[in-house]
């Protein structure tokens, strides 16, 4: 088997709320994984009790990035080091993405959706990046790899049921409309692939409390028995190739590499 999965994301920790699950479901098929970070997130919140200053937080999120990737399976993890909350679209950040491509040659890369789930700038443009790379290296290699783009989004009717069970349980609002970086749900028509995660979902929460310096208020207030609600299926689109009026959402994505006997051809 050659190639595996590469994940493009802006900051720590956008991985594993991304595709936390997913990187640990692969890795336990021994599928190769690799996360490319752009900052270090440096400009990130510091949360009590975590022992980083503003002067040494991009060292303490990298570490908690290795750490988290480890929980999840996942040693390859590389940082391009960008600027935190000043990371551009450039043609030298594309050109980091397609030498990473190059080396791997992956067939699945995962960033966010165009809109970056939050709006965030960065994550705005490592997705464009990261889909300007997909196709250049497409391109160069003959259309050989990668095979396929996914893009993290967050399906609609998951905001809808985490808001109303979380208004009964009295949690706080974590999607408040009022924050400028809240998540923004995805059209559920728009999601392509939808991948059970069920099993991982422990691996995922703990990968989480991993990058301690970001207030993980999600985790300390969600009730662990809504954790597979929550966590439990991870959401994407696809890109490339689209998904036909005639095919049936997808339910991993590696599906399309799959034997009959279900092993990775």
């Amino acid at each position: 088997m050659t190639g595996g999965l590469l994940g493009v994301f802006a900051h720590p920790d956008d991985e594993t709320y991304s595709m936390g699950g997913v990187m640990a479901r692969y890795t336990d098929e021994e599928i190769p994984a690799t996360i490319l970070c752009f900052t270090r997130g440096e400009v990130g919140m510091i949360a009590e009790g975590s022992g980083a200053t503003r002067e040494n937080l991009g060292e303490v999120r990298e570490a908690e990035l290795r750490a988290a990737c480890g929980i999840l399976g996942v040693t390859d993890v590389r940082i391009v080091g960008t600027a935190d909350y000043a990371t551009e679209a450039t043609a030298e950040g594309v050109d980091a993405i397609i030498a990473t491509m190059r080396e791997l040659t992956p067939r699945v890369v995962v960033t966010m959706e165009p809109a970056g789930v939050t709006h965030h700038p960065d994550h705005i443009a490592v997705s464009a990046m990261t889909s300007e790379a997909f196709h250049g290296m497409r391109e160069e290699s003959g259309g050989a790899y990668p095979d396929r783009l996914y893009h993290s989004a967050i399906p609609a009717s998951f905001l809808e049921a985490f808001a109303t069970a979380g208004e009964k349980l009295g949690l706080p609002n974590f999607f408040d409309p009022k924050d400028p970086l809240v998540p923004r749900a995805a059209p559920d028509e728009s999601i392509d692939c939808l991948v059970d995660v069920a099993a991982w979902v422990e691996r995922k929460a703990d990968a989480l409390r991993a990058h301690r310096t970001q207030s993980m208020e999600m985790i300390s207030w969600l009730p662990e028995n809504l954790y597979q609600a929550v966590f439990g299926s991870e959401a994407f689109q696809r890109p490339f190739p689209a998904r036909t009026s005639a095919e049936e959402l997808e339910t991993e994505l590696f599906a399309a590499f799959r034997t009959p006997e279900g092993s990775l051809r």
